[in-house]
C-alpha cells in the first residue's frame, strides 16, 4: 500500500497539514476555541479529549466536510472547502459514521471505491490487508461493529492516501482487529502518509503516536512529541497519567 505520488513534493516530515486561529461554532456553542496546529508527513498524529472536547470537529474542517466559523486550514497546501476536487486523490477520510449504503456488498463497495481513485489499487489485496477477504460477499449490514470499522478503513485507504483523518478507527474492535489496524495505521505513516487519528482509547494512542494533541472544551492543551510529554513527566508516566494531569492543570488555569 504505497502513498499516492500524485505531488511528488510531499516528503516525510514535511507539514501536511496546517491550521491556524480555527474557530467551530454550532449557534451559541463554541466546539472549537482558536486553536492551531500542525501535522506531519510520515507521522501519525494522535488526537485525544473526552467527549464533546471538539476533536471530530476539527477533523471535519480539516477533512473538508464541515465549514469553519474563521481560521485557517491547509491540507497539502490546498484549502480542504475550496480545493476538495484537488484533494480528493491525495487525501483519505474515516468518519465515525462510515456511511456505507446497508445493502452494499463488501467486494462491490470496495472495488467502486478503488476504481474511484483510478490509482491501481487492488480490492482484494486492500480486503485482505483487513482481513475480509471471507466476507467479500456478505452486505455492510451483515457486518459486526468491528467488520464495518475495518472496512471503512479499507475504504478510506483505497486512494493511498498522502494524508489520512481517522476519526475512531478502533471503536467497537475486538483485540486482534486493532492489533490489524494499529498495524496499518504505522504502515502508512512509514510509507510517508501524515495520519491524523481521533480517538478515546489513550493505550491505543499511546501505541501509535508520534505526536499528541490534546483538546479540553475546545481547546488545544498540549501539542508535542509523545516522547517530550513523557519526557516532562519524568519518562514513567503512561499517556493517561499525562492526559489526566494535563486536565486537571487546564481546570486550575481556567479558574484563576
Amino acid at each position: 500500500m504505497m502513498m499516492n505520488s500524485n505531488d511528488p513534493s510531499i516528503s516525510s516530515r514535511d507539514v501536511a497539514v496546517s491550521v491556524s486561529g480555527l474557530v467551530v461554532d454550532y449557534g451559541k456553542l463554541r466546539a472549537v476555541d482558536n486553536i492551531s496546529f500542525e501535522a506531519r508527513a510520515g507521522q501519525v498524529t494522535v488526537v485525544i479529549g473526552p467527549n464533546g472536547a471538539g476533536k471530530t470537529s476539527a477533523i471535519e474542517v480539516c477533512a473538508g466536510v464541515r465549514r469553519a466559523t474563521s481560521g485557517t486550514v491547509r491540507v497539502l497546501g490546498l484549502d480542504p472547502q475550496s480545493d476538495r476536487r484537488r484533494l480528493n486523490t491525495q487525501m483519505s477520510v474515516m468518519l465515525q459514521d462510515g456511511g456505507v449504503y446497508p445493502g452494499a456488498k463488501v467486494m462491490e463497495v470496495t472495488r467502486h471505491y478503488c476504481n474511484l481513485y483510478g490509482n491501481k489499487t487492488d480490492a482484494a489485496e486492500l480486503l485482505t490487508s483487513v482481513d475480509l477477504m471471507a466476507k467479500q460477499k456478505s452486505s455492510w449490514r451483515r457486518l459486526s461493529g468491528g467488520e464495518k470499522q475495518r472496512l471503512s478503513l479499507a475504504l478510506a485507504l483505497a486512494a493511498k492516501p498522502n494524508v489520512a483523518f481517522l476519526d475512531e478507527p478502533t471503536s467497537g474492535v475486538d483485540i486482534f482487529g486493532r492489533d490489524l489496524i494499529r498495524a496499518l495505521v504505522r504502515r502508512l505513516a512509514t510509507e510517508g502518509c501524515a495520519v491524523i487519528l481521533a480517538t478515546h482509547e489513550l493505550d491505543e494512542a499511546q501505541r501509535v503516536a508520534d505526536h499528541v494533541l490534546m483538546f479540553n472544551r475546545g481547546s488545544l492543551i498540549a501539542d508535542a512529541p509523545l516522547s517530550e510529554l513523557r519526557a516532562r513527566s519524568g519518562g514513567d508516566q503512561n499517556l493517561e497519567e499525562i492526559f489526566r494531569a494535563a486536565i486537571e492543570t487546564s481546570a486550575k488555569e481556567t479558574r484563576r
